[in-house]
């Protein structure tokens, strides 16, 4: 029997309007090439995300490049890693 060692990096956004909580964005970056890579956005308030969607949007791209650049980092760590 072998030892299995998994890594995952877990991101969580939140865009919130006036206080309160519109949408949750979620993303696990797989290090194992063998896992996958998974980004997720739940709308909680539909009203307020209907109304805001132009702010949510930019939220979630927002997001969208934070979840690329921990996954530049993170992959640069492993490539070193390797070397």
């Amino acid at each position: 029997m072998a030892l299995t060692k998994e890594k995952q990096i877990t991101l969580v956004g939140h865009s919130t309007i006036n206080g309160t909580e519109v949408a949750r964005f979620n993303a696990q970056i797989a290090t194992d090439l063998n896992a996958q890579t998974t980004t997720n956005t739940y709308i909680y308030n539909q009203e307020l995300y209907r109304k805001n969607l132009k702010q949510v949007r930019d939220d979630s791209d927002e997001f969208r490049s934070y979840v690329r650049s921990q996954e530049d980092e993170a992959f640069k760590e492993i490539s070193s890693d390797v070397e």
